[in-house]
């Protein structure tokens, strides 16, 4: 354990703080919060379900708190979201009383502060996703792994499922001028494929998660595996697959078959928990700002989505997918062509956005945005915007109230971002297909300590991809709703 001395800066391997909290005593942990942290320590493994906000983190740290000084876990290796690595973690273990003398090391950043991380040998070790395969070459070896507990947050990242990336051609030229191609099979491991070369050597593995399917049923295998090794849904993939779904070669479709859901969620009764979340906050309410594109534009828009091809903005979608993202940018006002440059199409929804940061009368405002090109058109609107993964004090400014507008791409600041203290209103400039970003956006303000009804408003382009979005996410959030349901823990 460490003294409390050290917390401010950890020798260089604390990032900067999200917000300054209050130092908390043992006995504010909410009720959902003990429930989970019982759980933890009497579960080596468990995928434990809790919506946005739930004080996922604070119970599990909770927990390992008990475990380490049980010796009953040495090294905890916490696997998460680059942010919330950084940041909500370090945080969250300073937050509490009896939590801040553990010691702790963040491996993210440049690759001689991650080594020198991992060479503290803290009790917990935080680390981002993409970090993992460098871990792996960085330890070189399993036989190095020392991590007896690893907690995944947010584990539907671990959905993949494949072991390795796929095989890669590499051309060379022989002494004679000839080309020849070799086959190099098996590349670089994947995230998941390292978590199950190392599981050997882990005794507990919590996974934490909000949204365990946000594809729906599909998602869950590669989340058992890492607990059960397969008992439960079979040793692979394709067996599991095979096992409940059907798949369509011509349409690139998978769906279950009637009644694999049931045995599907019978099978991980006893592996699953659903945490129903305490009202902290007021939940969002959501206001669409509906606009219309200019005539012209709306013509040229449906002309490119029947046609593929923009004669007058000289853009072509090569497939009826890359039409679904084109349509999109569209909507949003710009796309950009095949050579990355940008074509500007309209300017409909800077406008709806000039117009709610007049109505919002000096209150802070957080927009999201989907494109590069939303963020510059954004920033030249408003030069005093912040951009929240350019600036690492972002958040701490934002929650310091000296943020009046911070624009952020819902993948940089989603999970487990802190963003109650600095406003209450959000915007999307842009929507989502992602049924787990749109989620966790929209869950940034409405946390425990928000004080304000927090009003979220998408700006959504009539007669665009942008009405068919919202449709998509809401058909997604059907499955993962029923398999929350399931598993909810009755008290």
């Amino acid at each position: 354990m460490q003294d409390d001395n050290d917390l401010s800066d950890l020798l260089g391997y604390r990032t900067h703080p999200t917000f300054e909290w209050k130092v908390r005593p043992r006995s504010d942990l909410r009720n959902a919060q003990r429930i989970m942290s019982s759980i933890v320590r009497n579960s080596p493994t468990k995928l434990i379900i809790s919506g946005m906000g739930s004080g996922k983190t604070g119970a599990t740290l909770d927990a390992l708190y008990d475990l380490l000084n049980r010796f009953e876990v040495h090294h905890v290796l916490v696997i998460a979201p680059r942010f919330v690595a950084a940041n909500t973690w370090p945080n969250e273990l300073a937050a509490w009383q009896h939590t801040r003398a553990i010691s702790y090391a963040v491996a993210v950043g440049e690759p001689e502060e991650r080594a020198a991380a991992i060479a503290r040998r803290a009790e917990i070790t935080t680390l981002n996703f993409e970090n993992l395969p460098w871990l792996a070459q960085h330890i070189r070896s399993v036989d190095s792994w020392i991590w007896d507990c690893v907690v995944i947050d947010e584990s539907s990242r671990m959905k993949s499922g494949e072991g390795r990336t796929k095989a890669t051609k590499i051309k060379t030229v022989n002494k004679a001028g000839e080309v020849e191609v070799k086959v190099r099979k098996g590349g670089k491991q994947t995230r998941f494929g390292i978590m199950t070369t190392a599981r050997r050597k882990i005794s507990r593995v919590i996974e934490l998660t909000g949204t365990p399917a946000p594809q729906g049923l599909i998602d869950l295998w590669s989340q058992c595996y890492l607990l059960d090794q397969g008992k439960r849904l079979g040793q692979s993939k394709d067996e599991f697959e095979r096992r409940w779904f059907d798949k369509d070669r011509y349409k690139h479709t998978i769906t279950a078959r009637p009644g694999a859901e049931d045995e599907i969620l019978s099978r991980l009764k006893d592996l699953l928990v659903t945490i129903p979340q305490e009202k902290v906050a007021e939940d969002a309410h959501f206001i669409p700002m509906k606009v219309r594109l200019p005539e012209q534009a709306m013509r040229d828009y449906q002309d490119f989505e029947r046609t593929l091809y923009s004669e007058i903005h000289d853009v072509e979608a090569v497939s009826k997918g890359v039409l679904a993202n084109k349509l999109m940018q569209f909507a949003n006002g710009h796309m950009y062509r095949e050579d990355r440059s940008v074509v500007h199409i309209h300017d409909a929804k800077m406008e709806a956005l000039e117009e709610l940061v007049d109505s919002a009368q000096g209150e802070n405002l957080l927009v999201f945005y989907g494109f590069k090109f939303d963020k510059d058109a954004i920033r030249k609107r408003y030069p005093h915007a912040v951009v929240a993964n350019e600036n690492p004090d972002a958040v701490t400014l934002w929650n310091q109230n000296k943020i009046k507008l911070l624009v952020a791409h819902p993948a940089s600041i989603g999970h487990g971002t802190n963003l109650q203290f600095g406003g209450h209103i959000a915007a999307w400039y842009g929507l989502t297909f992602s049924l787990e970003l749109w989620q966790q956006a929209n869950a940034r303000l409405p946390r425990p300590g928000q004080t304000k009804q927090v009003l979220i408003y998408p700006i959504i382009a009539e007669g665009t991809y942008d009405e068919r979005a919202l449709t998509v996410l809401t058909a997604k959030g059907v499955t993962q709703d029923r398999i929350i349901e399931s598993f909810t823990l009755r008290t």
